[in-house]
Parts: structure tokens; sequence; C-alpha cells
């Protein structure tokens, strides 16, 4: 675990950078069996890729970070991606459709939130916000 909110910027951009892409994965599709069926399953298979990477960074957070923004499900986004990666026949494709389309949302919105106050309480520094977002862009 990082040991102190400044460490955290890195997490918090890479999970709102696979939110990001996951919306863009599941943009177009109405249900889970069409997302599932689709190109060989290529577009499912990433998507679980990227809630692993969301589980990964969410569990290297720091303490203070956690325990700040208590409305961040840090503990289930760890777990799921222990699910993810490691019961993966025993998927349940609307489980993970749910997850994509009806929970990140919200977390999304508190990351962004929360890299807004800590930009402002100078937790995170601007210059590594500016240079990620610079190098996202590119």
């Amino acid at each position: 675990m990082s040991p102190n909110i400044a460490n955290d910027l890195l997490y918090i951009l890479s999970i709102l950078e696979s939110i990001g892409k996951l919306s863009e994965y599941t943009k177009g599709y109405s249900d889970a069996e069409e997302f599932f069926e689709v190109v060989n399953q290529m577009p499912f298979n990433a998507s679980l890729s990227l809630l692993v990477n969301i589980g990964e960074a969410s569990g290297k957070m720091s303490k203070e970070l956690r325990e700040k923004h208590v409305n961040i499900p840090w503990k289930t986004m760890k777990n799921f991606r222990n699910r993810v990666a490691y019961d993966y026949v025993n998927l349940n494709i609307f489980i993970i459709s749910d997850v994509i389309k009806d929970k990140l949302p919200s977390i999304l919105e508190n990351l962004e939130d929360i890299v807004s106050v800590e930009l402002n309480n100078k937790k995170f520094i601007l210059e590594e916000y500016q240079d990620a977002y610079r190098q996202q862009v590119l």
C-alpha cells in the first residue's frame, strides 16, 4: 500500500482511465448477452482485464485516503477483482454488465470529486496530475 495519500493520485487516474475505456467498450450494447457475444467476446474479455486493473489499483490506496473517502467501495472493488481474476469460469455476464453500466458511473463521479478535493487541499501534486493528463491525451 502507498504510505500516504499523495501517492494515490496515479492509482485513481488509472481507475478513471479504466472506467472510461469500459464505458467506450460497452457503448451501444443494449444488454449483457449482446455485449458478451460480440466479436468472439473480445470487448467482454478486455473489460474483464480492466475490471481487474480497477480492483488492483483500489487495493493499493493508502489507508488515509480510504478512511477519508468512505463513499467509495474500496474493499468491494478489490474483492471483485479477485473474483474476476480467479473465478473466471463462474462469472455471471449480467453481474459484469451491471457493474460496468450501473455501478462504475457513480464511482467515476466520486473519484473525480476526490481528485478535485485533494488537488485543492494540496494532498495531490498538480504537476503530476497535469503530466498524467497530458500523457493520456497524447
